[in-house]
């Protein structure tokens, strides 16, 4: 393998068994023996356990970002929402992101903790953009959109991560309904 391939087998494995073990029960032997390499192999490409969690920290983040389309204001709104709603449930949904992400990113230390903020801060400030637009095109009631934004963000994390807690399969087409029926309708009967 040449240098970049190695360095993205690592990553893989890495990410496999930081997912199955999680970070603290995680060891650079499990993760050289996962992908078949020697440890000093491993050091040549990162410099500790440590560093390669954040980069598959990251990777994940960019993920869970990048699928997220910006809403052409020209076109049908409500297909374009349920679309980002979909490729959003099934990103973090994915039983590694969820895991790293949800589960074991926080806590590890300041420098995780940080770029978790900085994760959710984006997020935040992304939905509460959206918010803004649609109230300016009528879509979207009057409100303040910092608070509408977090139980948005609720909305979508929080089956995710007690579905995994409890270790329970998660129809991400029923969420992705529920949700959108939410938005549309709100939870209680008129009257």
């Amino acid at each position: 393998m040449d240098p970049d391939e190695r360095r993205q087998a690592i990553l893989v494995a890495a990410r496999r068994v930081f997912a199955a073990q999680g970070y603290h029960r995680t060891g650079i032997a499990d993760i050289v023996g996962e992908v078949g390499i020697a440890r000093g192999t491993f050091y040549r490409y990162f410099e500790s356990k440590r560093s390669v969690f954040q980069e598959i920290l990251e990777e994940m983040m960019t993920e869970v970002v990048s699928v997220v389309q910006p809403i052409d204001v020209l076109a049908p709104i409500p297909p374009q929402v349920l679309a980002n709603l979909d490729r959003l449930v099934r990103a973090i949904t994915a039983e590694d992101v969820c895991r790293v992400l949800f589960g074991e990113a926080l806590g590890i230390d300041g420098e995780a903790d940080e770029a978790l903020r900085a994760f959710y801060g984006g997020a935040l400030a992304r939905i509460e953009a959206a918010l803004r637009t649609g109230q300016a095109l009528g879509v979207v009631r009057p409100g303040g959109v910092g608070l509408q934004a977090r139980c948005l963000l609720g909305m979508l994390k929080e089956p995710v991560v007690q579905a995994t807690l409890d270790r329970q399969e998660l129809d991400t087409e029923q969420l992705v309904a529920e949700i959108l029926q939410l938005l549309r309708h709100g939870i209680l009967e008129p009257g």
